[in-house]
């Protein structure tokens, strides 16, 4: 048995679809940002930005964008109801035009012979090392729509989609995950370094680099490095962290190929999950195969599947048998895609 007939199906299987934005999704998209309050950190929360939002997606569909705001956004829809669930957003290269900001997590070491001292400290600097990398952001799924296998959907949706616009994309991919907070939903590295910088709060820290306004980072934080010694244990530990309601999607992620690689975000240092684009799950291991019509019950094994191109992109989990060099899938998956048997399709084997 092959490990495609072994893995199970989503609990989203067949119920969500994946699709690429469109102009008329401007409220839909524009009640996931209000809904998200701060989740989706790159959006300013006004119907304005929404619709700027998806005219950008409309650009970059149309080959009219530039290589600084080139980017696709991904819609969850419930194939049920029509109504749009989730979403997650695809930059093809961050910091080009504003300085994409993050912190190094490295080394300082202070010794003297003299004196017999010897001394490693953990340090960050302020960098731009991601600049020019793709980035997966703004994520988020509503909270009726989660425990259903959502988020990972529209990761995998993701990959699908760099894999065939792979042209588009940098050789390095990243995400940020959200930080540990404490109990009053605050964050305890905020409140020992940046807090001490600017006099907003983190929120509106955050909602200023929604709107642009990301220039006034290099203007107020310290230019030096921060020592993680000096900062409180409270603040020391949450550095490279994650927030407990993202641990599961972070675990899907580097199962997908993201890792670690000591950067975390400037104002809540949760971790920066970074991977070789061409190396993704999602892209090194899905393959194009063309699809037929049927019933597969007997022997079916649980596949991610993508459709069409550009603005006609559509993804689906399905139950499939793989029958020599086609993919039998049942008509109601292939209705699903917008697709007839014969047609070629991505193809992806859950895991």
């Amino acid at each position: 048995m092959s490990r495609h007939e072994q893995a199970s199906l989503p609990a989203s299987a067949g119920r969500f679809i994946v699709r690429v934005a469109r102009a008329d999704d401007a409220a839909a998209f524009h009640a996931l940002v209000i809904e998200a309050d701060g989740a989706l950190e790159r959006h300013a929360e006004s119907p304005e930005a929404s619709r700027a939002t998806l005219e950008r997606v409309g650009r970059s569909l149309a080959g009219e964008a530039s290589d600084a705001e080139r980017g696709y956004l991904l819609l969850l829809e419930d194939r049920a109801s029509g109504e749009v669930v989730g979403c997650v957003q695809l930059a093809c290269s961050i910091g080009l035009d504003q300085p994409f900001y993050d912190y190094r997590l490295g080394k300082i070491v202070h010794s003297s012979s003299r004196l017999k001292s010897y001394r490693c400290h953990d340090v960050l600097y302020l960098c731009n090392d991601l600049t020019g990398c793709s980035e997966l952001h703004s994520l988020y799924v509503r909270r009726d729509a989660r425990g259903m296998g959502g988020a990972e959907q529209l990761t995998k949706a993701a990959q699908l989609f760099i894999a065939t616009h792979l042209a588009e994309f940098a050789p390095r991919t990243i995400i940020e995950m959200h930080g540990v907070r404490g109990a009053d939903d605050t964050s305890p590295f905020w409140e020992a370094v940046g807090r001490h910088f600017f006099k907003v709060d983190q929120r509106g820290a955050e909602r200023l680099v929604a709107q642009g306004r990301k220039a006034f980072i290099a203007e107020l934080m310290p230019k030096h490095p921060v020592y993680l010694s000096l900062l409180p244990e409270s603040a020391q530990v949450t550095v490279g962290g994650i927030h407990p309601e993202v641990a599961a999607l972070a675990r899907l992620l580097e199962q997908d190929g993201f890792h670690f690689e000591n950067h975390v975000d400037i104002f809540d240092a949760g971790m920066v999950l970074e991977a070789h684009t061409r190396t993704l799950n999602g892209v090194a291991n899905s393959h194009e195969i063309a699809v037929e019509e049927g019933n597969p019950a007997q022997g079916a094994g649980a596949w991610w599947i993508a459709a069409g191109e550009g603005a006609g992109f559509r993804m689906s989990a399905a139950a499939g048998v793989l029958i020599e060099d086609r993919l039998r899938l049942s008509p109601e998956t292939l209705c699903g895609l917008g697709v007839q048997s014969g047609a070629a399709l991505r193809a992806l084997g859950a895991t």
